[in-house]
Order: structure tokens, then C-alpha cells, then sequence
């Protein structure tokens, strides 16, 4: 195998925890009733919501690890 796809496939291996993040947290953001709340008019309201909050800060921590070419 060739320098360049051995990098290219350690790329796509550290990029892996900062997208199963990103799923978790598109997953929740899309199936959560206090995320999804709406007024009346069709508007979300923005509720506090800790799962959100804790799952952006995981996928935020595996972007920033990713950046840095993983965990040193």
C-alpha cells in the first residue's frame, strides 16, 4: 500500500469518532420532544435541553481531537 493511502485510511479512521458523534447527537437533536418543541406558529423554541447539551460537547471534544490528529 502506498504512503498516500495509508494516510488517506488513517484520515477516515480518526474522522470516525467526531461523525458517530455527530450522529448521536443529529439523532437525538431529531427525536427529542424538547428539542423538537414548537409555538404555535411553527417556531422552535429553543428549550434547554441537557442531553443536547452533553452530546454537542462530545461531538465539539472528537471534533477538536480529530483536528489535532486524534488522542496525544
Amino acid at each position: 500500500m502506498s504512503d498516500t493511502a495509508c494516510r488517506t485510511q488513517a484520515d477516515s479512521l480518526q474522522a470516525a469518532p467526531a461523525q458517530a458523534a455527530f450522529a448521536r447527537f443529529a439523532d437525538h437533536c431529531a427525536t427529542c420532544r424538547t428539542c423538537c418543541a414548537m409555538d404555535d406558529e411553527g417556531a422552535n423554541l429553543n428549550l434547554p435541553c441537557a442531553e443536547q447539551d452533553r452530546l454537542h460537547e462530545e461531538y465539539r471534544q472528537a471534533s477538536r481531537a480529530a483536528a489535532r490528529g486524534g488522542d496525544r
